[in-house]
């Protein structure tokens, strides 16, 4: 009897905590729920328990808070699925998918629970809870920049139920899409809901982001209304750890406006700040303002040490530092280009300099033999205009050996730089790093090169790659790609730089489908005469980067950024005599070739990509 009445009371205890538990006692609301857990048996309200515990995790903001939400929606998911409790297994695994995206990034784990959740809320008839999973959905899209997709989502959630955060993330979506009057409508409702709320932390991104909207569309005053609004109001309630990002995106419209003193300001202030937090979205944009900004100022050895801790955080192809130190490059120039004028000026003088000997020479002999000796004076008449004629003739040699040397001097700075590129580095004595917002990456890897050498001699060996990367590059010159440099065994080229244009992807996969047939001929070559032979892998992607010159003895022009990591993974996952493309490309040429998806693969801070291979063009 004193067991069931313990029982009884455990349950009561139970129902109690589930529906009474408030925001301002979440700790000690914990602690009564895990002393409940230990007594309660195996049914459903043991998986109300563990849903609520797991939120309860969800809102401590230190300890072990997210191995917590694991366990524990874990643990109810397995009780769920045993007692056959929809309503339990729906939020266990709303719960399980939001945990897999805060702990482990692993969108391809958290999507499948989203949608069985999704699921089993439409089985019910629980228009709060798909309303959630749509918002987790379009979390996810957002999160992975598929914008369009994410909205789509958001406007679902908002079907079954009206909240604040879809109308938030909608307006960061159709911000990013550049979609400005949607935005603005989509932050004007979610501002207004946080309003009622007194959500401030929200609010307050909600003007951050409305800034950086307005400042997209160079609006300034606008931008910096709103920007200063949510400074303001984290002033006010002393959260100072919170201004890294609007002084970020405030350092980025005062550099549009040309302010350059205020936005060095407000970025290094970012950037400081962000340097001690895990704020990575501040620390770009901070370290990214800095890099512009001390660049317009003409200080480049700080803008190349902004630009180059820039690339270190986002691309990691690339090992150890990438710095460029533009003002010693341009010192470097100046130096070599006064030395050449120099010498071609000593060239000169020096053959001047014999003419007037020999003009005085002549003069001389003329003065002493008099004017009796007529003979003999026609005779030195004739001398000195043959030595004339000689000296010309010798001027003319040594000008054009010089004009040569500098004709020569050109086309070996073409051979290393964009024509674009050098004729900037000759008429300025620097070239400016850009970013290009769209270019084709093209990667090319020889399939068992380490086996395939250690059957050739060393002659032999560089004799074939010489003889592979000789056809490379003609047949990069012939689809107008830019050959950027070779790396061992491998090739990599770009299109759409330094010029843009709007053919860089189909011209990236001719010159791959040339090269396959290239190789291919080889290798049947190489076969008839019983010779080691090689197979290339090729894999293409297409995105933005920063191109620009390294190096102050020895220019080398050169690109960075995630596009070039994607595009050397489409290599690695993709098969010898084989054309891979990612999605991003596929989406440009899917029109013009004929393409067959083979699945996703992981690629460092992109998460998950799909990938192609280019089988033809479909008029064959």
């Amino acid at each position: 009897m004193r067991a069931m009445k313990k029982k009884i009371f455990s349950l009561l205890m139970l129902l109690f905590v589930l529906s009474g538990l408030t925001q301002n006692n979440i700790d000690s609301g914990l602690d009564s729920l895990l002393a409940l857990l230990k007594n309660c048996g195996e049914n459903t309200l043991k998986v109300d328990l563990l849903n609520k515990i797991t939120l309860k995790y969800w809102e401590k903001e230190s300890g072990n808070r997210k191995d917590s939400v694991g366990f524990y929606s874990d643990k109810a998911t397995k009780l769920a699925r045993r007692l056959k409790y929809s309503k339990g297994l729906a939020e266990a695994l709303l719960n399980q998918g939001k945990f897999h995206i805060a702990s482990t990034h692993s969108y391809a784990i958290s999507t499948p629970c989203f949608l069985e959740s999704l699921s089993v809320f439409v089985s019910l008839d629980d228009s709060l809870g798909i309303s959630k999973c749509y918002l987790q959905l379009g979390l996810t899209s957002y999160i992975l920049q598929y914008y369009e997709d994410a909205i789509k989502n958001f406007k679902l959630s908002l079907t079954y139920s009206d909240n604040a955060t879809s109308n938030y993330l909608m307006a960061l979506s159709y911000s990013e899409l550049e979609i400005f009057p949607e935005a603005k409508k989509y932050f004007s409702k979610s501002i207004n809901a946080y309003k009622k709320r007194n959500n401030q932390i929200r609010l307050n991104e909600c003007y951050m982001y409305l800034g950086k909207l307005y400042s997209k569309m160079h609006q300034h005053d606008s931008a910096f209304y709103y920007l200063n609004k949510a400074i303001d109001q984290l002033k006010v309630k002393n959260e100072l750890s919170y201004l890294s990002r609007p002084y970020a995106f405030v350092s980025a419209v005062y550099l549009q406006a040309n302010n350059i003193e205020k936005a060095i300001y407000y970025a290094q202030l970012s950037f400081n700040m962000s340097s001690t937090s895990s704020d990575e979205i501040s620390f770009v944009e901070a370290t990214a303002t800095l890099s512009k900004a001390y660049a317009r100022k003409g200080n480049f050895k700080k803008a190349y040490y902004y630009l180059d801790l820039l690339s270190t955080t986002k691309d990691t192809f690339f090992k150890g530092s990438t710095k460029q130190k533009v003002a010693d490059m341009q010192s470097m120039f100046d130096f070599k280009r006064k030395i050449n004028d120099q010498k071609i000026s000593q060239i000169k003088d020096k053959e001047i300099a014999l003419q007037q000997i020999q003009k005085e020479r002549i003069l001389r002999n003329s003065f002493l033999i008099g004017s009796a000796l007529l003979l003999l004076l026609l005779i030195v008449l004739y001398s000195r205009y043959k030595i004339k004629q000689n000296a010309n003739i010798a001027l003319e040699g040594k000008n054009k050996i010089i004009s040569e040397e500098k004709e020569r001097s050109e086309n070996l700075l073409l051979n290393i730089l964009p024509f674009e590129v050098a004729e900037e580095l000759k008429l300025k004595g620097s070239a400016d790093a850009k970013l290009i917002d769209e270019v084709t990456v093209l990667f090319t890897d020889f399939k068992g090169f380490t086996i395939v050498s250690e059957k050739l001699s060393p002659k032999e060996l560089v004799k074939d790659i010489h003889e592979c990367f000789s056809a490379f590059d003609l047949i990069m010159e012939k689809h107008g790609l830019e050959k950027i440099k070779t790396i061992g065994d491998s090739y990599m080229a770009a299109g759409g730089l330094p010029n843009p244009n709007t053919t860089h992807a189909t011209d990236a996969i001719c010159a791959a489908f040339e090269i396959l047939r290239f190789i291919e001929t080889g290798k049947a070559n190489k076969i008839a005469m019983g010779a080691p032979f090689f197979e290339v892998r090729i894999g293409i992607h297409t995105g933005p980067v920063v191109a620009g010159i390294v190096g102050v003895k020895k220019f080398a022009y050169d690109i960075w950024g995630d596009t070039v990591n994607v595009a050397s993974r489409m290599e690695s996952g993709g098969e010898e005599g084989k054309v891979n493309i990612s999605e991003t490309t596929y989406d440009l040429v899917k029109d013009k070739f004929n393409c067959t998806y083979r699945g996703k693969i992981q690629a460092k801070n992109k998460g998950m990509i799909d990938m192609y291979f280019v089988e033809s063009n479909f008029s064959g």
